[in-house]
């Protein structure tokens, strides 16, 4: 087994990167005979009493092929509009100001959304393609570009729903957090996030974990625009009538309060995680005055004032000052929304609507730890940086990002042309060229079998054998 080992000469780890070597050099002289092939084919098809051939200009760049790829296009005078284009880029859909593929693009999104920063983002596709492919400002600015342009998405997919759906329930679980800034008046600025939801399902057919249905996140830097774009999403999405219930969990924050003006039947519910952890900080976790709070929180007075009753009683019987004066603050808080203390189902049930399969809320509390995770800590942040990463990570982690990654031209250049239009003309421009006029290097004429021995590491003496069919 040694000597066969030997006369060999190589691992199967050493074969599979060899081989993805020359496949990717491969691929890339491919492709870049295409895009080439495909320019000559736009000189030839373009309108030329429109379109005024000035230069040709070479450009690099990188590939989801692991290898730049270097072509040259023709530039444009466009005499209708008096502005410089290339055709090229116009009709393929080349992203402007990046020297980056656009399906190398969508793969840097996948990973940002995976990793704790850009450079790990850099790192690991550099570890994959076993070079350096882009650094992480090149990350840093794709997404970006990307991350502004979903907002500015939304926001027009917002205007252009055509069929509103009919919804009886729906729930709104907002929540905050202060991320660092950097080189700027203020140190830190919120991020306000509100994540809707329908409800919740099974994560397969018959399992006991649940998922979240029909899950969206919305976010922005004050709470007026945050309030301004929910609102939006839900009427120009939805049927919002009168008999439509809205449930809205959070802190008990005056602003996340404040969601309840905006719909005709709104319900609050004050965060009973909070509220929770709030009587265990006060009383302790094990007492017994604990005990008696939380079966008084679960009771079916829908209206609260048991347990804020429960509450006051068992405020005169703390002994530490600090601790009464605590207990004084959380009264004040409640007592204008008793109701909402109230687990929001036994108060659907008193309005005679049907509760089955509805869970306890909280889930915005562990979407914030997402985004937490991601953008807090010892980083900080520009104001536009930051608003780029959190529409990436809502939309990533409500299952959104592939709208952003199948769209990903439009979503990087801004063009002019319609995506649609774009699609259109890539696959005319494709369908022409490619059978007649673009040279792929057959694979088994494998390069680096002319490597030389030395240069190769010694696999070019196996490529030719096994070229050959020599023995070993």
């Amino acid at each position: 087994m040694n000597e066969l080992r030997y006369r060999i000469g190589i691992s199967l780890q050493e074969l599979e990167i060899s081989l993805l070597q020359v496949l990717r050099k491969s691929l890339a002289t491919a492709l870049e005979s295409c895009l080439n092939a495909i320019d000559d084919w736009i000189k030839e098809e373009r309108n030329r009493d429109r379109y005024e051939i000035k230069e040709r200009k070479a450009t690099t760049i990188e590939t989801i092929l692991g290898e730049p790829v270097t072509f040259s296009r023709r530039y444009y005078l466009d005499k209708q509009t008096g502005k410089y284009v290339f055709l090229l880029d116009e009709v393929l859909g080349l992203p402007k100001e990046t020297e980056v593929s656009p399906a190398l693009a969508e793969l840097i999104l996948h990973q940002v959304a995976l990793t704790p920063s850009y450079r790990a983002a850099a790192a690991s596709l550099e570890k994959a393609m076993g070079k350096r492919v882009v650094s992480h400002e090149t990350v840093r600015q794709i997404v970006k570009s990307a991350g502004l342009a979903m907002e500015e998405g939304a926001n027009k997919e917002n205007e252009e729903v055509v069929q509103k759906k009919r919804v009886g329930l729906l729930f709104l679980e907002v929540d905050a957090l202060h991320v660092s800034l950097q080189r700027d008046k203020k140190r830190t600025v919120p991020e306000y996030v509100c994540t809707i939801h329908g409800g919740w399902k099974p994560r397969t057919p018959g399992s006991k974990d649940y998922k979240l249905k029909k899950i969206v996140q919305i976010r922005a830097q004050t709470s007026n625009d945050l309030w301004e774009r929910v609102s939006s999403y839900l009427y120009s999405h939805y049927e919002i009538k009168k008999d439509t219930v809205i449930v809205i969990n959070g802190d008990r924050a005056s602003w996340i309060r404040r969601g309840i003006e905006l719909f005709p039947n709104a319900l609050y519910q004050a965060d009973r995680y909070h509220v929770k952890r709030d009587l265990r900080r006060i009383f302790g976790g094990q007492s017994e005055l604990c005990s008696r709070l939380e079966e008084a929180l679960d009771s079916d007075d829908v209206t609260g004032a048991t347990f804020l009753a429960e509450l006051a009683e068992s405020k005169l019987k703390l002994k530490d000052p600090e601790k009464a004066t605590e207990c004084q603050k959380l009264l004040n808080d409640l007592v204008e929304i008793a109701d909402a203390t109230v687990d929001y189902r036994k108060r659907l049930e008193a309005r005679r609507i049907p509760v089955e399969g509805l869970r306890g809320l909280g889930a915005g509390e562990s979407q914030m730890s997402y985004f937490a995770s991601r953008v807090k800590g010892k980083r900080s942040w520009s104001r536009d940086g930051l608003a780029a990463m959190m529409e990436l990570l809502s939309w990533r982690n409500t299952g959104r990002l592939r709208v952003v990654t199948e769209n990903i031209v439009k979503f990087l250049r801004n063009a002019d042309l319609s995506w649609n239009t774009v699609k259109e003309l890539a696959q005319q421009a494709t369908r022409r060229v490619l059978p007649k006029n673009v040279y792929v290097p057959p694979i088994a004429g494998v390069p680096m079998a002319r490597a030389g021995r030395t240069s190769s590491g010694g696999l070019s003496n196996l490529f030719n054998r096994l070229n050959e069919g020599t023995t070993f």
